[in-house]
């Protein structure tokens, strides 16, 4: 974290005895070690909390990009559907035209039998 070696670790640790003293050194680096976890938990809070709401962001994001191609699917199927509801709504109609389309290969005055054989 702080990139210190071992001998730099002596030189402080040797500094910190004699500006402390050896009774209370044991207490000092007590102290220092919560207080330094402490600081690792309320950075590791944070992090979490940004990556939480950037999660959160990318999901309404996300949501939002499904909706809208909801509403153009819909839009797809209304425009694909209005043939079809053309055809329901003039069932006449379409009857007629399909007679029509039908008529011309029925329209044939030689038809055959079962066995091919020409009336």
């Amino acid at each position: 974290m702080f990139n210190i070696a071992f001998p730099e670790l002596m030189v402080i640790f040797t500094v910190a005895l004699v500006v402390i003293g050896p009774d209370k050194l044991p207490k000092v680096a007590r102290g220092a070690g919560l207080m330094m976890g402490r600081v690792r938990r309320f950075a590791n809070d944070i992090k979490s909390d940004i990556d939480a709401e950037l999660r959160s962001e990318d999901l309404k994001r996300l949501q939002l990009e499904l909706q809208q191609q909801e509403l153009q699917l819909n839009d797809e199927l209304r425009r694909g559907m209005q043939p079809v509801e053309e055809v329901i709504r003039r069932p006449d109609q379409a009857l007629i035209e399909a007679v029509k389309q039908a008529s011309p290969a029925s329209q044939s005055h030689e038809t055959l039998n079962v066995e091919g054989v020409k009336d």
